[in-house]
C-alpha cells in the first residue's frame, strides 16, 4: 500500500502532506503531559520488522502485515499514529518503500486512517468480543486505508482511470488480504489479553519482546524467498499495472528495496532489516524520552 513517487499529482500529494501534518500535530498536542512507555518504542520496531515478512498469496502476489490497527489498539490512536508515522518515515527515507512526494498520503492512509479506524472499531465492539473486535479492526482498518489510497490515485491525473476504477480495485483487493491482517491482529490482542493483561494496562515490555523482534528479522530472508517464488509483487503494484501507472522515483535511498549493494539479496535483506529496526527503535525511544522530558519540566 506504499504509494511511490509518480502516482500522485503534486496537488493531491501536497493536500495530504498538510492534512497529515495537522493530524500528527494534533496527536502530539493530545499527548501533552502523557508518558510514552517502552511499548511505544518496541511496538514501532516490531511493526517495522513484521512489515518485512511478505507471505506468498496464490495467484502470483504477496502481502505483508501493516499493523496500524494493532498500534491503535495497544497504544491508543494518538501514540499509535506517531508510532506508525515513524515506521513509514524510515521506510521512505532509508529504503525507498513509499515515495517522498507521497509521504503525506502514505502516512495518512496507514498511520492515521488505519490507526484511528482500527482503534474506534475495537473500542466499539470489544465489549461484545475482544477477539472479534480486534479482527474487525484489523480487517476494516486496512481496507478503508486502501480505499483512501484508491481515492488519492483516482483523483490524480497521472493516468486515465478515475475513482470508479481505482477505489474498487484497491478496496476489494485489500478487503480480501485484510482477512489475514484481521486474524493476526486478533491473535496478538487475544494473546496479550490472556497471557499479558498487565501489558494492556501498564504498556511496559520486557526483554522477551526484543527476542521476538530479532526472530522477525531473522525470518525476513525466508519470506523474501517465498514471495519471489510467486512473482513478488504487492497489491498496489498489481493494481498499478492494471491501471497503467508508472513510478517516477526522485530518490534512490540508502538501502533501496531493503537491499545492500554488493551483497546477495537475502543477506542484504537481513542486514538492512536489522539496521532499519535499530533506527526505528532509537527514533521511537528518542520521541519517548523527549515527551518524558517535557512532562518533567
Amino acid at each position: 500500500m506504499h504509494i511511490p513517487d509518480g502516482y500522485l499529482d503534486l496537488s493531491i500529494a501536497g493536500l495530504f502532506f498538510v492534512l497529515t501534518l495537522a493530524v500528527l500535530g494534533y496527536s502530539i498536542f493530545k499527548l501533552r503531559g502523557a508518558k510514552l512507555t517502552s511499548l511505544f518504542g518496541v511496538l514501532s520496531a516490531a511493526i517495522f520488522a513484521a512489515q518485512m515478512l511478505n507471505w506468498p498469496i496464490p495467484g502470483g502476489t504477496s502481502a505483508h502485515f501493516v499493523g496500524g490497527s494493532l498500534a491503535g489498539i495497544l497504544l491508543g490512536p494518538y501514540a499509535g499514529s506517531l508510532a506508525m508515522a515513524i515506521v513509514l518515515t524510515i521506510q521512505t527515507l532509508v529504503f525507498n518503500d513509499g515515495g517522498i512526494t507521497a509521504w503525506g498520503a502514505n502516512v495518512w492512509n496507514m498511520a492515521i486512517v488505519n490507526v484511528f479506524v482500527g482503534y474506534y472499531i475495537y473500542q466499539t465492539f470489544s465489549k461484545f468480543s475482544r477477539s472479534f473486535s480486534a479482527f474487525l479492526a484489523g480487517w476494516l482498518g486496512i481496507t478503508i486505508a486502501a480505499i483512501f489510497a484508491g481515492l488519492e490515485i483516482g483523483l490524480s491525473t497521472s493516468f486515465a482511470y478515475g475513482l470508479s476504477i481505482t477505489i474498487p480495485v484497491m478496496g476489494i483487493w485489500h478487503a480480501v488480504l485484510g482477512i489475514i491482517e484481521g486474524i493476526i491482529t486478533a491473535g496478538v490482542v487475544s494473546y496479550i489479553a490472556t497471557r499479558r493483561a498487565d501489558l494492556l494496562e501498564k504498556k511496559e515490555v520486557g526483554k522477551a519482546s526484543f527476542v521476538l523482534i530479532a526472530g522477525l528479522i531473522a525470518l525476513s530472508p525466508v519470506f523474501a524467498y517465498l514471495a519471489e517464488e510467486v512473482g513478488y509483487s504487492e497489491p498496489l503494484e498489481n493494481a498499478a499495472e492494471m491501471l497503467g501507472l508508472e513510478e517516477n522515483p526522485i530518490y534512490e535511498s540508502i538501502f533501496p528495496d531493503y537491499t545492500i549493494p554488493g551483497l546477495d539479496p537475502y543477506t542484504g535483506t537481513l542486514i538492512s532489516g536489522a539496521i532499519g529496526v535499530l533506527i526505528v527503535l532509537l527514533l521511537a525511544y528518542a520521541v519517548k524520552y523527549a515527551r518524558s522530558s517535557r512532562k518533567d519540566t
